[in-house]
C-alpha cells in the first residue's frame, strides 16, 4: 500500500438536533455554502446536510445528521473532540472575533497553540468549532493585543472565508497503538509528536504537503465519550478512488476487522470501521462529487435523493415535514457556554 493512498479528510460529520436552526448558523454566521440536502441513507426520515467552501472543495466539508431525539453528547473515546478550519492569516482572527460577537456567538480566544493562533466557538447544539490561523512571526500578545482592539464587522468578506479544514482533533489512550493501526490499515506514516503550551501531548499525522490533518491527543485517563447532538459521528478520510479503496477493505479483512463493506453514498463511495479507541473512522471516494445530480451553481437549494429513494420522495418529504412540526426552531439560539479553555 502506497504512503500517500489517504489524501487528508474528506469530510467530518457531525449531529445536529434542528436542521434549520444549524442551518442558519454555518450559512449566515459560519459563511459556509450549502453543497447538499439529502437524507440519511439509513435512517431516510432525518435529513443529512452538508456545508463546504464556496468551490465545496473535498477537505473542506462538514456534514450533519438531524437527530432532534438523541441527548446531548460528550467527547471521549469513541466521541472525536472537535473539529478546525483554516483562514490564511493571523490578522483575520481579530475581524472573526469581533463579528462572531456582534451575532451574539461566544467566542473563547486567542490561543496559542502548536500549530497556530485559533479561537473557538460552539455552534447552536455545541459542537466545538476551531478558527485556526498559522504560526507567523508574531507573539502571543501581539495577537491578544490586535484582538482586543473592536473592529465594526458587517458582513464575512472574501478573505475572511473558511478554506478547508485545518485539522479534527480526535482522542486516544495509547500513541503507539495509534501510528501503528494508521499506518498498517491506512498507509499514513507521517506521524510526528507535538506538545502543547499546556504540556498535553499530540500524536499529528500528516499529509503530502506536510499538511496535519489529524491529531490525536493523548490522554490516557480519558473516559468513554457519547454520540449525541452536537458532537461528531465520524472522520472521513478521502482517497482518490475506489480502487485504494477496497485496498484498504483488503487489510481489514486481512485480519478480520469488522467494516461495512465498501457502501455506495452515490456522491461518493464509503467504506465504514472503528480505530482501536472505538471512534468511527470512513474512508470515501474523491468522485464523483456533488454536482453529479446538481449545476454547480445551485448545489444544496433543494432536498436531492439517490437514484434508489426517489421513488419514495413522497413518504419522505411527508415524514420530514412532520419533523419540523413537533421540532420548531428558534433563532436566536441559546448558545453553550463557552469555557475559557475549550480543550480542558
Amino acid at each position: 500500500m502506497r504512503g500517500d493512498i489517504i489524501k487528508g479528510l474528506h469530510h467530518v460529520t457531525l449531529v445536529t438536533g434542528n436542521y434549520r436552526v444549524n442551518s442558519a448558523f454555518y450559512v449566515d454566521v459560519l459563511g459556509l455554502r450549502r453543497v447538499k440536502l439529502s437524507v440519511n441513507q439509513d435512517d431516510v426520515y432525518h435529513r443529512h446536510a452538508f456545508y463546504a467552501n464556496p468551490e465545496a472543495t473535498v477537505g473542506s466539508t462538514i456534514t450533519f445528521f438531524e437527530w432532534p431525539q438523541l441527548p446531548s453528547g460528550r467527547p471521549g473515546l469513541g466521541s472525536p473532540h472537535h473539529v478546525a478550519y483554516r483562514i490564511k492569516s493571523v490578522d483575520l482572527l481579530r475581524p472573526w472575533f469581533w463579528w462572531l460577537r456582534s451575532r451574539g456567538v461566544p467566542v473563547s480566544g486567542p490561543f496559542e497553540r502548536f500549530y497556530g493562533f485559533s479561537i473557538y466557538v460552539r455552534d447552536p447544539d455545541g459542537a466545538l468549532i476551531e478558527i485556526v490561523a498559522p504560526k507567523e512571526d508574531v507573539t502571543y500578545d501581539y495577537v491578544k493585543e490586535l484582538m482586543d482592539s473592536r473592529i465594526e464587522v458587517g458582513y464575512i468578506t472574501e478573505e475572511m472565508k473558511l478554506m478547508t479544514f485545518d485539522h479534527v482533533k480526535v482522542l486516544g489512550i495509547d500513541a503507539e497503538l495509534v501510528s501503528r493501526f494508521y499506518e498498517k490499515f491506512l498507509g499514513i506514516s507521517r506521524w510526528e509528536r507535538a506538545a502543547d503550551v499546556s504540556g498535553r501531548e499530540y500524536l499529528v499525522a500528516s499529509d503530502d504537503e506536510r499538511n496535519a490533518y489529524l491529531h490525536y491527543l493523548i490522554t490516557p485517563d480519558v473516559d468513554y465519550g457519547l454520540v449525541g447532538k452536537g458532537s461528531i459521528h465520524h472522520v472521513a478520510f478521502a482517497v482518490d478512488d475506489d480502487v485504494d479503496q477496497r485496498s484498504i477493505m483488503r487489510r481489514l479483512n486481512s485480519v478480520y476487522l469488522p467494516n461495512s463493506g465498501v457502501v455506495d453514498r452515490f456522491w461518493f463511495k464509503s467504506l465504514y470501521f472503528r480505530d482501536p479507541n472505538g471512534n468511527l473512522l470512513e474512508v470515501a471516494t474523491v468522485g464523483p462529487g456533488y454536482a453529479v445530480d446538481e449545476p454547480p451553481e445551485q448545489l444544496g437549494t433543494k432536498l436531492v435523493l439517490p437514484p434508489w429513494l426517489e421513488p419514495r420522495r413522497e413518504e419522505i418529504e411527508a415524514a420530514l415535514a412532520n419533523l419540523d412540526s413537533i421540532n420548531p426552531n428558534k433563532w436566536p439560539p441559546n448558545y453553550p457556554i463557552m469555557p475559557d479553555e475549550p480543550e480542558e
